[in-house]
């Protein structure tokens, strides 16, 4: 009798496992009718036809996503990108090529520098595209990139000012001489959080961990958001987020604002702030990232993606810039010389953090919304209530680098210095990490600015930050974040 029985269980899981393979065919056949194609298989891993049986089997199987759960990497501790609405996971090979990825299998992997990748395509695209297949760059809308919410470990906590109260906690000395100690630049130590745990908010000292604020929207906490991998192109009418594109420059703050929350109101998408900036480039300085300085979007044309040549010269303002067609001076950003523009020094990471086109930032003085297009202050309130903006002191100044949020890549990058750069203009503000302009709001200039221009040369950078009026300005534009929740 036992024999009997155990025979029966092997037919009977021998059934099941064929009902399976059998389901798997006559399901991948009818959608191999229904598109009209030949019954091949494109294998993710080499992205060569496959037309041996076994392989096609193997290949269903693994697409069927029955062997095992989404990837999760343990080091982001819960807080994997979050894919949802129109959002499509993709690995973007060296070359640029972009393939809509296997979530069941490694497509990114940030203890390797490879950070997560997701494009939006145009309205009626994503439905003609599944695993494995090669997405046209034509159909693609924007592009953007995980950033896995996190705490980082605060320096100069106590300040060479003396402040120890929590709320100036950053080393704010600045000094007239005509020369910088350079060297102060440190690695970020940084540790993924999840959004459950308790939130880390007490500092008081050096080697305090701090969760950074760009992961609370309002009264939301998040697993992390969605960045811009580009500055924004296009226009109010068709905003564009993608390689190549001319940043979109030439609009006051408010329209740059409404754009942002009008691109995909599904995914909570908004224009960039200052915090969320930080975020981004304290990422990129930690074992996580390119652990240094990007370097500059020296394009001309104002293209994006595009990284300066090795051989032109970026140490002072103005720096060399060249047309697209000028590959001596600038390349783009599926290049050896455009990784380097990139976050992560590989073609994962956000571009355009250095030079490009000057980008505004949803932050401003409290009070004075200036020529931002905003009628009064009390416009901005639910917006900043909301989360969508960062308020500063309504008494900052130039130098109020203690008025800086903790996180915001402004104050923490001291100490500072005032000196003249070889155009002889005007003297500047620098910080002591890589000599980037480093100028607060203030009553004439409300409103932040980040990451420097195409001409800018050393002083452009992702911890560089200026402010001007809020106002159309033709060097001026704009980057995405989405805010989804899980």
């Amino acid at each position: 009798m036992k024999k009997i029985i155990k025979n029966n269980y092997k037919i009977l899981i021998g059934i099941i496992i064929g009902i399976v393979i059998i389901s798997v065919s006559i399901v991948y056949a009818e959608s191999t009718m229904i598109d009209s194609e030949e019954v091949t298989y494109d294998n993710e891993a080499t992205h060569e036809t496959v037309t041996n049986v076994q392989e096609a089997i193997d290949e269903l199987y693994e697409r069927s996503g029955l062997h095992k759960d989404e990837w999760k990497e343990e080091d982001l501790n819960g807080n994997d990108p979050v894919i949802t609405g129109d959002l499509i996971p993709v690995e973007i090979k060296p070359n640029g090529d972009v393939y809509y990825a296997n979530k069941h299998s490694e497509w990114y992997n940030y203890s390797e520098k490879r950070w997560a990748n997701a494009v939006i395509l145009n309205e009626g695209k994503k439905e003609t595209y599944s695993v494995g297949q090669k997405i046209n760059e034509n159909d693609i809308n924007g592009y953007f990139v995980w950033i896995p919410r996190y705490k980082y470990q605060v320096w100069h906590a106590t300040s060479e000012d003396g402040a120890k109260d929590g709320t100036t906690l950053t080393n704010t000395n600045y000094s007239n001489s005509t020369t910088q100690a350079l060297g102060q630049a440190r690695l970020i130590n940084i540790v993924f959080e999840s959004k459950d745990t308790q939130k880390s908010t007490s500092v008081t000292k050096d080697g305090d961990w701090l969760t950074h604020p760009a992961f609370t929207l309002g009264k939301t906490e998040l697993s992390g958001i969605w960045v811009g991998k580009f500055e924004t192109g296009g226009n109010a009418n068709n905003v564009l987020v993608k390689p190549n594109e001319t940043s979109w420059r030439g609009a006051n703050v408010k329209t740059f604002f409404e754009a942002g929350k009008k691109y995909n109101q599904t995914l909570d998408s908004h224009m960039m702030k200052n915090t969320e900036w930080g975020a981004i480039a304290y990422l990129s300085h930690s074992k996580y990232g390119i652990g240094t300085e990007v370097r500059i979007n020296n394009n001309s044309e104002y293209k994006t993606g595009y990284s300066a040549a090795a051989n032109t010269d970026q140490s002072s303002y103005t720096g060399e810039v060249g047309k697209s067609s000028e590959t001596d001076k600038t390349q783009p950003y599926n290049t050896p010389t455009g990784y380097l523009a990139s976050t992560t020094g590989n073609i994962s990471g956000v571009y355009d953090m250095s030079g490009g086109a000057h980008e505004y930032m949803a932050s401003y003085m409290d009070g004075n919304p200036k020529d931002s297009g905003f009628t009064n202050d009390s416009e901005l309130a639910k917006e900043v209530s909301d989360g969508y903006i960062d308020k500063y002191p309504s008494d900052s100044s130039v130098t109020s680098y203690n008025k800086r949020i903790l996180g915001d890549a402004t104050g923490e990058m001291g100490p500072f210095y005032y000196y003249w750069d070889k155009d002889g203009i005007d003297k500047r503000y620098h910080n002591a990490w890589y000599a980037d302009t480093s100028h607060f709001v203030d009553s004439s200039n409300p409103w932040f600015v980040r990451g420097g221009g195409c001409d800018n040369g050393v002083l452009a950078g992702q911890f560089n930050f200026s402010r001007d009026t809020g106002d159309a300005n033709s060097y001026f534009g704009f980057r995405l974040v989405l805010s989804p929740t899980n």
